[in-house]
């Protein structure tokens, strides 16, 4: 008579054989002689998950689990399953209770660093990083660790330990085509486009006509300024699958100046299902505007639906932003801010398009607007950012611009700026693009190196592409900046009055940014409320009739900070309507002490521009308290 234990070595026979039909019927037979057969339970799992029943597959695995808890195999295997169902968060909480019980459990902890990974927030890349690396420890010898530690490194800008980690990758197989085109992607961003054709070239000789790899070798040719190639790359990467490479083609089509083509393109992308429709939309806005097609870009936006979504109002705000801009190349600002008033949207262009529109609607009620000005002379040395007000909000581009004006005035050349927020804003007076400037993608590691002197090749007459940010903030460069980012003396009467009304009430003006909103859905380090209140209650009674101001896109946070009187915009001035960011930025800007917010680029300008402030504060997240700390970093005149 056959054991309980023999049949079930015998199913698991038939397991390892792929017979899942055979060693569940016989899973089942030994759990229907000992129900609480732990063992059985889980394989029984793992056999549903094999014949596609990943939920019943869930139910036996955490059945095995409430009789045996101590199973790290059995929690792997539930993070596993989770993860296939899209459960990330309780997919990485699997994974981490199997390691409590093993802690050389290899394939556990190469499964969470991937599942950190695809989770993508900026807290989980680090740990993946740290995970991958334990994988590493435990096996050596483990090629995909190391392409995968590889693409985790380059998210944190870690491009030498990045570009290391794919060559090992290659040391230990050297036909692996994923390290070559990884490799070439960060070669792109080390402002190496010849050795990223290198990488794209070697990893579709080993596998031809990959679409990724076809639309990142577009990618290396645009930014090495042949478009006509990078026009190549897109379309074969279009028709290996990768709609995504539509838009792009349809960018490097304007720009070799072929409407028509670019427009058939960016139609066909809106129509494919998987494709960039956001970035279809604008560039097709862009490209009627520049036509003069303006009554029928509305008409256009105003029925375009998207044939593959879910729900018909699926691109409705990318839609209402292309009409609305319409109407700002129209000069009628009042109707275009009209339409976007009442719309919530933290997208990069309906930012750039309301923010402009309430601009000029502010200016339009005075029977006023703004002008910009021609280059004077665009034969002379001279870089532009067309993309300036394409990529993030307001602080991200205006730390672009930062950037952008450093490399400019280190090397002499005229820069040229798009309408964007910070241009309208602050009083700056770049000359509009002059066009005719060969496109320079993935500069931001170049161009740090040459403001910084650890580079000595520098580039005029480039369209410098986003996305772009100065790595470091040194002391010598902070009058400069400062100097150039003021308001201009139209917007005072909109935002000077906050900071009138809080000198008003102390004599001490205390802000803080306390940000929520996308930080959730990005999964950004989130500021916790409670380390600032304790933090306060240290300072507060040092301080000479202290006033308190919180700006925040989560109004329910103010009340953390009751014992302090807490006052926001809408208690002391006349919110700008569309504007209040500006009002918010300008206390920020001008407190005595300021506290900003975790991985904020918002509250971080205002403490770049701020001349007032005898204190800074930031988040330490780690020690989960308030700590002092510099925005500028120490002169430093040689690399």
């Amino acid at each position: 008579m056959t054991t309980v234990a023999e049949a079930l070595q015998i199913a698991v026979g038939y397991h390892r054989a792929d017979h899942f039909d055979e060693a569940r019927a016989l899973y089942l037979r030994i759990l229907a002689v000992d129900p609480r057969n732990a063992h059985a339970m889980h394989l029984l799992g793992l056999a549903e998950r094999r014949l596609g029943r990943p939920d019943k597959a869930l139910e036996m695995i955490r059945s095995a689990l409430d009789i045996l808890p101590g199973m790290a195999d059995a929690c792997y295997n539930l993070g596993s399953v989770l993860a296939e169902l899209g459960r990330i968060d309780e997919a990485v909480a699997a994974h981490r209770r199997a390691l409590v019980l093993a802690p050389e459990l290899e394939d556990a902890y190469n499964a969470l660093a991937a599942l950190l990974c695809d989770r993508g927030g900026p807290r989980d890349w680090g740990m993946a990083i740290l995970t991958f690396r334990r994988v590493l420890r435990l096996n050596p010898h483990r090629v995909a660790a190391y392409h995968d530690l590889g693409i985790a490194l380059r998210q944190t800008g870690a491009l030498e330990e990045a570009q290391t980690s794919q060559r090992l990758a290659l040391s230990l197989q050297p036909d692996f085509g994923g390290a070559y085109a990884n490799l070439g992607n960060i070669r792109i961003e080390m402002g190496d486009p010849d050795g990223a054709m290198a990488c794209f070239h070697r990893s579709l000789l080993l596998e031809p006509e990959q679409g990724g790899v076809l639309y990142n070798q577009g990618n290396a040719q645009h930014a090495a300024g042949l478009v006509e190639a990078a026009v190549e790359s897109y379309a074969r990467a279009a028709r290996a699958g990768i709609t995504l490479a539509l838009p792009r083609l349809g960018h490097a089509l304007m720009e070799l100046g072929r409407p028509a083509e670019a427009e058939q393109v960016l139609r066909v992308a809106l129509l494919s299902p998987g494709g960039d429709v956001p970035g279809a939309i604008d560039l097709l806005s862009t490209l009627l505007i520049r036509q003069g097609r303006l009554e029928e870009a509305r008409r256009f936006f105003a029925e375009y639906r998207y044939p593959h979504a879910t729900t018909p109002d699926a691109f409705r705000i990318d839609c209402l932003t292309a009409i609305a801009e319409s109407w700002v190349a129209a000069g009628d600002c009042e109707r275009a801010a009209a339409m976007l008033d009442d719309v919530q949207w933290h997208g990069s262009r309906f930012f750039t398009v309301k923010s402009i529109a309430c601009l000029g609607r502010t200016l339009a009620r005075q029977g006023r607007r703004l002008e910009r000005r021609e280059n004077p002379d665009p034969s002379q040395p001279r870089i532009c950012s067309s993309t300036l007000a394409t990529h993030g909000r307001f602080a991200h581009n205006v730390l672009e611009y930062v950037l952008l004006r450093l490399y400019a005035e280190t090397f002499g050349y005229r820069l040229e700026t798009p309408d964007w927020v910070g241009g309208c804003y602050f009083d700056l007076d770049d000359p509009k693009p002059s066009g005719g400037l060969k496109p320079l993608s993935f500069g931001r590691h170049m161009l740090n190196d040459l403001v910084t002197g650890r580079r000595d090749d520098p580039r005029p007459d480039v369209d410098i592409l986003s996305p772009l940010f100065l790595f470091e903030h040194r002391e010598e460069w902070r009058e400069r900046v400062q100097s150039w980012l003021r308001p201009r003396p139209e917007w005072l009467p909109h935002v000077d009055p906050v900071m009138q009304a809080l000198k008003a009430r102390g004599n001490t003006v205390v802000a803080l940014h306390i940000r929520r909103g996308d930080f959730v859905w990005f999964r950004y380090t989130i500021t916790e409320t409670s380390w600032y209140v304790d933090w306060l209650k240290a300072l507060w009674p040092t301080l000479d009739r202290p006033v308190l101001y919180i700006a925040t896109d989560d109004p329910a946070t103010i009340a953390d900070f009751a014992e302090f009187a807490p006052v926001s915009l809408t208690d002391v001035a006349q919110p700008w309507q569309g504007l209040e960011f500006l009002q918010d930025f300008h206390v920020l800007m001008n407190a005595d002490v300021l506290g900003v917010s975790a991985q904020s680029g918002y509250s971080q300008l205002a403490a770049l521009l701020n001349r007032n402030a005898r204190l800074f504060v930031e988040p330490d997240a780690a020690a989960r308290r308030i700590r002092p700390y510099s925005p500028w970093t120490s002169s430093s005149k040689t690399p």
